[in-house]
């Protein structure tokens, strides 16, 4: 068990099911980007996958192994476009439990915070899907100039106060970022990640496992 009042929450395959969002969203933008003559090559949903959870900008460069600024920024606002798209039309974004597992969280007195490589409108549509209400502070890099997790959580310590933190999310930035901090680490093994958690200080494998792990 882990003692802690906060809770840090990534988002993408922690909260969010991202084969339901990110995926149809990123494959939108690819044709897109066909149809507007880039030469990107083809690119499978695994490839995709192994970088969910970067920061937008590196995202594409590592699945384009390009870092051409008028490639990035198009494929950057047209994800923006059609991740917003997506967010719309889905009913049901999330992993089985989470609704529940946060409200239960709420229910014993515990600070809720979100913390993912995202931008601040992708952050609001996936509040705006059912949990703003369970979330007491939602942070994400863009709100930080694009920082690496493990800077942004030194300055949210900081900036509420506190080192009682627990970090959740699937992939190895986010243990690192949490370890780097001197904070424990909860790995999501039914997110992406796979492997990236073995480090975690707690591995679950389904969202309510994690009321098992907080005390």
């Amino acid at each position: 068990m882990i003692k802690a009042q906060n809770i840090i929450f990534d988002i993408d395959g922690t909260l969010v099911n991202t084969s339901r969002v990110s995926i149809p969203a990123f494959e939108m933008v690819l044709k897109q980007l066909q149809n507007d003559g880039f030469n990107i090559g083809n690119h499978t949903k695994e490839e995709i996958m192994k970088y969910i959870g970067f920061t937008i900008d590196e995202i594409w460069k590592n699945l384009f192994k390009n870092d051409d600024p008028v490639l990035i920024e198009k494929a950057i606002r047209y994800l923006d476009h059609y991740e917003e798209f997506v967010l719309q039309q889905a009913e049901d974004i999330f992993f089985e439990g989470v609704v529940p597992v946060l409200r239960t969280l709420k229910e014993k007195g515990k600070k809720l915070y979100l913390l993912s490589n995202c931008n601040i409108k992708y952050m609001e549509n996936v509040l705006n899907k059912g949990i703003r209400q369970f979330i007491d502070f939602p942070n994400c890099s863009e709100m930080y100039g694009w920082k690496q997790k493990d800077e942004v959580i030194h300055i949210m310590m900081e900036k509420y106060n506190s080192t009682d933190f627990v970090m959740i999310g699937d992939r190895e930035k986010d243990i690192s970022a949490a370890h780097a901090n001197h904070i424990p680490a909860i790995g999501c093994n039914y997110g992406y990640g796979g492997k990236e958690v073995k480090d975690a200080d707690i591995i679950v494998n389904s969202f309510y496992d994690i009321l098992k792990c907080i005390e």
